[in-house]
Formats: C-alpha cells, structure tokens, sequence
C-alpha cells in the first residue's frame, strides 16, 4: 500500500513538473524592461573573456595525478587559474569596464565547486562596478570528467545540471536579460539601448549527468531558432545586434572535424546575416583570430578571444559607440596585481614570461609525441623541431600568425626545425605546421567595424 502511495505521488510530482516545463515554452514570450549600463550618448566597454578553465584548489594538489592531467591539457595553466582570477578581479576594478562577458568553459570540466568559485570572483568584480554575463560553454554541464585529483588518485565529483547553471550564475547576465529562451540557457541583453547581444547556448549535453567526456560539438537547437525569430520580431525597428556563443561559426584553423566549428553553422549564420547581425564574438578553439565571411550579400565578421587559461591570457577590449565597434586584445596584467598586492611568488611577478614558457613548453612536448609517433625520430632533430613547433603555437595562439612582411615568412620558413618536418614528416606534423605559417584573412588582434548605414 505505501508503495502504491509513493508511486502515485512520484507520477503527481512528475506530471506537475512536465505541466511546468510545457508551460514555460507555451508561454508567449515578453521583452522584460532592464535598464541599460550607459546612457544613450554614452560608449560602452566590454571586456570579453572566454575558456577560463577554472578548477577549484580544493580539487587538486601537487601528486601523480594532478601531474598526469595537466601534461594533458593543452597548455592550460591549470596551476595558476585562480591567481589569474584575482588579477581579473583587480584589473576590472581598476580599468572599470562597464561590463564582462564570458563565452563559456568556465570550468575546467564542469566541477560544481569551480562553478560556486567562479560565482564569487563574478560577485567581487561585480561589487567593484563591472556587470558580469556569463554563457555555457561544452566543458561545463553534464560532465563526466568532473574530477578532484589527490596523490596518484582522481575522485569524481558533483557535476553541474542546467538548473545548477543558471542558479549558480543567476546574477550575472540572467538578471540583465530582457528575453529568454525556454529550451536553453540563451538569453538577450541590451546593455546599451539599441544595441542588444544575443547570448546563445551552442552545447550539447545530455539530458541525466554523464559518465562520458564532454561533448566538442555545439548546435543551435530549432527551439531556440523559434525564440530567437520571436525575438526579432517583437524587436520594431532594426537595432545593431552582436552575436555571443562558445562554438565559432566560422572555420578559424582551416581543419576539419574536432568539433571546432557549430555542426549548423550555414544554416546559424545565414539566420543571423538575414537578422542584420554583422559580427560575433566566440571562444572554444584557444586561438586569437579574426575573420571574414563574404558568402552573403553582406560580410559577416566572428571574433574569436584566445583562452584566458593560455598564454597570452587574453582579454578581448571592446569599445561600442554609435558610430562603431572597436576591438582589441589585451593582456592580463597578472604581474601587476602580483606587485601591487604583495605576492612573492617569482613565477608570479614575471607572470608573461612563466605563461610564454608554460605553452611554449606544450607545443614542444606535441613535436616530439609526433616525431615518435609518424617513426622518424633522431636525437639530432629534436631540439630543432620542437623549438619550432613550440615557437609556432605560442603565436598562432596568441593571433601573432597574421604575417604581411614576406621577409618574416621567409625566416621561418628558413627555420632549421621548419625544414626538418618538411624533409621527414608526411602527415600531421607536416601539415600542422604549414597551417600556423601565416594567416591572410585579417589582422587578429584589433578591428573597428562601422555600424550599419
């Protein structure tokens, strides 16, 4: 009898949930009245940060574990990430920018306790003058690499759930958010009035917690297209409107695969260009680069903010005034906060270098994997080659590779390590290499894009 009861009350429970869930996406959808950051006449600056990667101290130490993962991770400072934290806490404070944008992959693997961390940097910039609004990005919900690391031991650890997401981050964009969206953790804002940023959740996660990796990938689900084209048209005249997701639309590295580039990007940007939207901001690839589509009748420019986990530790310096939007990367200036508020540690106070020489060390660990593993590996080639392959990552990275003097392509294509790999590599190192050579799109570093006549 108790069983029967309990289960009546389960179905009751369910079914008050699924009638609240239907509700919420029936629901006609009204722009909520926010007040803007600036005033009309105002700019507004926004600094963009993406691909934190945040993992709570708590969750790891200085044992076999901990070791293994970060030769692992791509050469994400995972060491230093709370430090860079506080210095984004200080630099906010001290530069004022009117708002933070952060375009996902907060956390290193989606860890509940980073994410209650990051909350609080979140508040003390916000306390210091600075909105904060934060998406998703495919490392932060459903993970099922969430980890502590302790001795030779990893441990799982509480993952975070969509719900968690939004609660966790519920004053930082949510709360400036005059619409969102029912199906995803997507929403509007329009910090400066008539210029609205469409904060888009491009991942894909499973329903339940997971026991598998993150998912690369990223869609735009048709749900999320409907309120978006709801959206719109409860918009009344045309206003200039940005775009803000984790996964690029645009193909920025020239690979294919790897999940580096929206599964639906064709279909995306052919909505957002008919939209009027005439740039994005993205993160999720690590690399500083800007580009230009000219695949519609009007161009469509991304602008994807190298990982504030990496070196150059990246911040992307927005300035929106009626006339224009303004970009420029910028550094974080860990050294500087470490000065200013009396931190010791050496690696600290010449932060730019111990970042250069972390990622730099990466790259050269990825050349001599790669020598073993196409077979042609000699003693004699292997400081050249990963000298070079080091070299070449921090500046394809680092969005350095935009190369207009030929005398500079010349010299490093005279590189002893560059001729090593074209001598002896077939496959992946080969054409690695020649891919970080040179970008010929645009300048990755700052562009200035005029508003619509």
């Amino acid at each position: 009898m108790i069983k029967k009861i309990l289960g009546v009350f389960v179905l009751l429970l369910t079914g008050f949930f699924l009638y609240g869930l239907n509700e919420k996406k029936d629901a006609k959808q009204e722009l909520q009245a926010v007040a803007p950051l600036v005033k009309e006449e105002e700019d507004l600056t926004i600094w963009m940060v993406t691909d934190i990667h945040y993992l709570a101290p708590d969750l790891f130490d200085d044992g076999e574990a901990f070791a293994r993962m970060k030769a692992t991770s791509a050469g994400k400072d995972l060491e230093h990430i709370p430090a860079i934290m506080e210095a984004l806490v200080w630099e906010a404070a001290k530069e004022q920018p009117d708002l933070l944008i952060v375009s996902g992959d907060l956390t290193f693997n989606g860890e509940y306790q980073s994410m209650v961390e990051l909350a609080d940097f979140f508040r003390k910039i916000e306390e210091n003058g600075t909105q904060v609004s934060v998406i998703p990005g495919n490392h932060d919900i459903h993970s099922g690499w969430a980890r502590k690391f302790q001795g030779e031991e990893m441990e799982v650890v509480e993952q975070v759930t969509p719900e968690d997401f939004e609660g966790i981050f519920a004053e930082f964009g949510y709360d400036l958010a005059i619409s969102k969206d029912p199906t995803s953790l997507s929403y509007v804002i329009e910090p400066k009035e008539g210029f609205p940023f469409l904060m888009i959740d491009t991942n894909i996660y499973s329903e339940m917690k997971s026991t598998k990796a993150p998912i690369a990938e990223g869609r735009i689900n048709e749900e999320t297209f409907t309120w978006l084209e709801e959206y719109f048209n409860m918009q009344g005249e045309p206003q200039e409107t940005y775009l803000v997701g984790h996964h690029p639309l645009m193909n920025h590295s020239g690979r294919e695969g790897g999940g580096l580039v929206l599964e639906n990007s064709e279909e995306a940007t052919e909505f957002f260009v008919e939209k009027g939207i005439q740039a994005g901001f993205a993160g999720h690839i690590h690399a500083q680069n800007i580009s230009k589509t000219d695949h519609f009748k009007v161009p469509f420019y991304e602008i994807i903010t190298g990982a504030l986990s990496i070196f150059p530790n990246a911040i992307g310096e927005i300035t929106l005034s009626n006339e224009e939007l303004s970009y420029q990367r910028k550094t974080l200036d860990v050294e500087g906060w470490a000065e200013e508020v009396g931190n010791q540690a050496p690696e600290l106070l010449a932060y730019s270098q111990t970042s250069h020489d972390f990622f730099k060390g990466d790259g050269e660990i990825l050349a001599l994997q790669m020598m073993f593993e196409e077979q042609w590996y000699e003693e004699i080639y292997e400081e050249d080659v990963m000298d070079f392959v080091g070299m070449m990552n921090v500046r394809y990275f680092s969005g350095e590779d935009y190369v207009e003097d030929e005398s500079l392509l010349e010299e490093l294509t005279n590189h002893a390590g560059y001729q090593i790999i074209q001598d002896n590599s077939e496959t992946f190192l080969k054409r690695y290499t020649n891919q970080l050579l040179q970008d010929k799109n645009l300048d990755d570093l700052s562009i200035v894009i005029p508003h619509k006549q």
